[in-house]
């Protein structure tokens, strides 16, 4: 077939997003799985999504440190021997830490799945965090510290959240290096046995996944009996500190950081969805008013990005930029300038059509197959919400005004309601 290719393709509007089906089934003792069966290949991801994020911590930096070392030790195997066994299968295991959750994530082809779930079992409920893993975590960890501390992006993101919220708030603190040395396996092992537990775990269960997947998945993670064990969490008390405005000088400091924002609404709150094409617009992609502001035009940054990090009971807002050291006055007043713009001046229809119109495909993109969608799944579920909540989202981005943005930006983007960080020189 040929084709003229001085011809541009017809540009079609994305009129509906669905989800691929998703069916939820508890097993007997509480744990619940959602199910995203699709995909053409035999493959299936299984996430084990923990309530045991930072907020759930009985110490300073444990979450991260039982979420690395999981897999570094049981009572029968070494890390060693446990990564070769996961290797061997061409199958791959991940830990990670949030501020509400831990996540352990298995992907694997179907046909070694009953080979496999023994071991992730092992993992779960086996660990023993020795102590020669937790000193190479520690040392490790300390060094990149030393590396980080003189990075101005990462002072001034570490002031600026302890500026929100305090510097002992999980949201607020940045782990230390005396919190690494008062790391202790006992401290570990308490959290583990406490929190990683089938009445704090969720399961998001994709690929292809078929009857005999489901009989595995239950005979080794839906019917053990549930721990008692319990910790007492650190306080969560918000201890903003005083003033608005932060500034650290550092010499030899080639480009300042600037964090500029404040505590925001999270995704449960009723203008969320409006509130992201508006921030779209703002600052949140490449198209953005600040990048064609401060990167485009004034060539101060490479680039510079408003986002919105959102957990199950707070949030915040966050502008973010290194620019050229002898441009960080100048772009602090760009930023507060297009913050004003935005709170007095209507959006256009073409910029606001063009926004919802990225927006639709970027939410395509990421309901592409059945390991994206869990992605999507997983975030409904831990903020406790339905699915049709997706949905639901979608029609208030594509339904949000002129009038809309112009009202949410006086209500939660005035400049004077921002805290300020600048790490570098002014």
């Amino acid at each position: 077939m040929n084709f003229d290719r001085t011809i541009e393709p017809p540009l079609r509007a994305i009129e509906k997003i669905e989800l691929l089906p998703v069916n939820k089934i508890s097993f007997a003792n509480g744990l619940t799985a959602h199910i995203i069966n699709a995909g053409e290949q035999d493959v299936i991801k299984l996430e084990l999504v923990f309530k045991a994020g930072r907020m759930h911590e009985n110490a300073k930096g444990i979450a991260g440190a039982v979420s690395q070392l999981l897999r570094d030790g049981t009572s029968k195997r070494t890390s060693k021997e446990i990564s070769e066994t996961f290797d061997f299968y061409g199958a791959s295991i991940s830990t990670q830490a949030f501020i509400d959750t831990s996540s352990v994530t298995l992907y694997t082809l179907n046909k070694h799945l009953s080979k496999l779930l023994p071991l992730l079992k092992e993992v779960l409920t086996d660990a023993i965090f020795p102590q020669r893993e937790l000193d190479t975590y520690i040392q490790n960890n300390k060094q990149k510290l030393l590396v980080n501390l003189e990075k101005v992006e990462f002072l001034s993101q570490r002031k600026f959240t302890s500026a929100l919220f305090g510097e002992n708030h999980p949201i607020g603190y940045t782990t230390s290096e005396y919190d690494l040395d008062n790391l202790n396996t006992d401290l570990l092992k308490q959290f583990y046995a406490a929190r990683f537990q089938p009445q704090y775990c969720t399961a998001i269960i994709s690929g292809r996944v078929n009857d005999e997947t489901l009989k595995l998945i239950e005979e080794y993670f839906g019917k053990d009996l549930i721990s008692d064990k319990k910790i007492a969490s650190l306080p969560t008390e918000i201890s903003p500190l005083a003033g608005n405005e932060f500034y650290e000088f550092k010499t030899d400091a080639v480009q300042s950081a600037i964090r500029i924002g404040k505590r925001f609404i999270n995704r449960r709150n009723s203008d969320y969805h409006k509130v992201k094409v508006m921030n779209m617009i703002f600052g949140g992609y490449f198209g953005s008013r600040l990048m064609s502001n401060l990167r485009e035009d004034k060539g101060y940054c490479y680039g510079v990005y408003s986002s919105i990090a959102s957990f199950v009971n707070d949030a915040y807002l966050c502008i973010a930029a290194e620019v050229n050291a002898d441009s960080t006055a100048d772009a602090v007043t760009q930023i507060n300038n297009e913050l004003n713009l935005l709170c007095t001046e209507k959006v256009s229809a073409e910029e606001l059509k063009l926004v919802k119109n990225y927006i639709m495909g970027t939410i395509l993109s990421d309901t592409d197959g059945p390991f994206n969608v869990s992605e999507i799944v997983k975030h409904l579920v831990v903020y406790d919400l339905e699915l049709n909540e997706f949905q639901k989202g979608i029609t208030e981005m594509m339904s949000t005004t002129s009038d809309d943005i112009l009202q949410l930006a006086n209500k939660y983007f005035v400049p004077t309601t921002m805290n300020e960080v600048i790490v570098g020189k002014k």
